[in-house]
């Protein structure tokens, strides 16, 4: 049953291994460039870590740069993640009965991406569903992290051009919109 699971997740967040490792490199040439941190691969670990979205790790860049006040930094943050919020509360249901440590790490890893997969698994076993989610969650957030840091080597090691490389994030939405619209329509034609 746990090999399963690992197998389950693993394949049904493979597309999310594709973006996220893309859209993480992204995310880490730009702080290498644009921050002005030293040792920016460290640096964009710690904050792939500690904030797992995609929009904050770009803003993340600009914010080092130029030496925003902790408050505004927070406020953007804020700002950004609400979102999730409200996709949170569609899922207190199905997290009613998990342990509050899980609820913690699954609330905290939350992204556009998870929710879709945790919404649509059709895993009736409770246990079985908080393990998928738990195991999910920590596959994404590796994917993530890894993207950000060899995102970051590479921007900080080559001279890879960071003009535009922003674009990545509406590619991504691109490629994930256009797949569930493949999977729609093929769906429908049966």
């Amino acid at each position: 049953m746990q090999c399963n699971l690992l197998r389950r997740a693993f394949a049904d967040s493979l597309p999310i291994l594709a973006g996220y490792t893309t859209m993480g490199f992204a995310a880490g040439v730009v702080i290498a460039a644009q921050s002005g941190l030293s040792f920016a691969p460290v640096w964009s670990a710690l904050t792939a870590f500690s904030c797992f979205s995609g929009t904050q790790q770009f803003a993340i860049a600009g914010l080092f740069r130029d030496h925003v006040a902790l408050l505004d930094a927070a406020l953007l943050t804020f700002a950004i993640s609400f979102r999730y919020a409200f996709y949170g509360f569609s899922l207190i249901g199905r997290w009613r009965d998990f342990p509050l440590l899980a609820k913690l790490y699954l609330i905290c890893c939350l992204t556009d991406e998870n929710f879709a997969l945790e919404v649509s698994c059709d895993i009736k076993d409770e246990h079985a569903y908080r393990k998928y989610c738990l195991v999910l969650v920590s596959l994404t957030g590796l994917y993530w992290l890894t993207g950000c840091t060899l995102g970051a080597l590479a921007g900080e090691r080559l001279p890879i051009p960071d003009k535009g490389i922003e674009f990545v994030m509406a590619a991504l939405f691109i490629v994930i919109l256009t797949d569930q619209i493949r999977a729609l329509l093929k769906g429908g034609s049966k």
